[in-house]
């Protein structure tokens, strides 16, 4: 299955690159060229301090060391992906005590001196080791060395699914299972409210139990066969001990209006009550979206900080273009000059996507939420549904 189009690049990652040797600065140089913004560390004996009023590499891009673990180090706690030009030996016994899990260590690709081969040594799917391995290699000539077994069969790693279309995987203990059972050749059955647009190599398309529009309903999990993997934005109880998989997108947009000075617990509560009522995710929530003129109400903006998403805001002029497409009120025309605020901003910030939750009014707060037609959905096929 084919996923680049929805991957960041990995020149958008924040790159380390770091080396022991002179032929190992030189070659850091050159992978300097290629990914702009990285920073390289560098010896503090073979710092050229002539080449910090290079353009090709600003001073703040250079740090200099005198001590490699320390360096190390920082680097690992700083940086999404470490690319190390030196012996795997050495990277492998320095990275000993600074792993802690693949959901969370950066990626790290080891080159040799030469740059003839670049090596996935860790965090090769989630952390995206295995592609930057391949961008190495084609920066430098050489060839892309990765060893996971879902990538050897041929198949599509669960992870590397998860990362393509920005999902989080619930229970995280599950992946290893069902990657083994991808690269054995075992069925994965493979479980989505709308048909994807491909069907990754190695499962097995089950479509969905229920209607797609509906929450979650009684006995949902006595239809699903096992093992399985459940893509959904649904919060759906699974029992722990049984070969299951979530993947939660992150395409929720929650659209949201509020009196002004409401307190910042009201719009949390308010939130969270729909989110169970509707049986939704709140690691799906992707984005939060109101009117320009709630631009500025501290209530909304600590909930986007403590969601740690953006709060998208649109004018009056935006909102009115989805004039007819919801129930207006008279009273928001009177205060805002348009006859809603969160149903078309959900629909706004989801990219005119399927609304899930229509207005919702607890207290002060009004919310409602759409879903992104996202990309991996194929929306031909599920036109008779939308």
């Amino acid at each position: 299955m084919h996923f680049d189009q929805a991957r960041t690049s990995n020149d958008e990652k924040h790159i380390a690159i770091l080396c022991l040797t002179e032929n190992g600065r030189e070659l850091a140089e050159r992978l300097a060229t290629y990914f702009s913004g990285c920073n390289l560390y560098i010896p503090a004996r073979l710092l050229d301090l002539k080449k910090q009023s290079e353009e090709l590499n600003p001073p703040q891009l250079r740090v200099g060391f005198d001590d490699w673990q320390t360096a190390l180090a920082e680097s690992f706690h700083h940086h999404s992906a470490l690319i190390c030009i030196m012996a795997t030996g050495i990277v492998v016994r320095s990275l000993a005590g600074l792993m802690v899990s693949k959901l969370t260590d950066p990626a790290v690709v080891v080159v040799d001196e030469k740059g003839e081969y670049a090596i996935s040594l860790l965090s090769g799917h989630i952390g995206g080791a295995n592609q930057l391995a391949r961008e190495v290699a084609v920066a430098l000539g050489g060839q892309a060395v990765i060893t996971t077994a879902s990538d050897v069969s041929g198949k599509t790693s669960v992870d590397l699914l998860a990362m393509d279309i920005d999902a989080l995987l619930d229970p995280p203990v599950r992946i290893k299972t069902i990657n083994r059972y991808l690269a054995e050749s075992k069925v994965v059955h493979l479980y989505s409210p709308w048909p994807l647009l491909e069907i990754p190599q190695g499962f097995h398309w089950q479509g969905w139990p229920t209607n797609p529009h509906r929450p979650i309903e009684e006995g949902f999990a006595a239809q699903l066969l096992e093992p399985a993997v459940l893509i959904s934005p649904w919060k759906i109880p699974l029992d722990a001990s049984r070969e299951w998989l979530q993947l939660r997108p992150r395409n929720l947009a929650v659209g949201i209006g509020c009196r002004r000075d409401v307190g910042l617990d009201e719009v949390q509560q308010a939130l969270l009550k729909v989110l169970e009522g509707f049986s939704l995710d709140i690691e799906s929530v992707g984005r939060l979206a109101t009117i320009a003129l709630k631009a500025r109400e501290p209530a909304l903006q600590s909930l986007a900080a403590w969601l740690n998403i953006p709060l998208l805001t649109f004018n009056a002029e935006e909102i009115e273009t989805l004039d007819g497409s919801y129930e207006p009120s008279v009273w928001v025309k009177e205060k805002v000059g348009v006859g809603g605020v969160c149903e078309p901003a959900a629909q706004l910030a989801s990219g005119r996507g399927l609304t899930l939750v229509p207005k919702q009014k607890i207290g002060a707060v009004t919310i409602s939420i759409a879903m992104e037609k996202s990309w991996w959905w194929d929306w031909d096929r599920a036109a008779g549904i939308s």
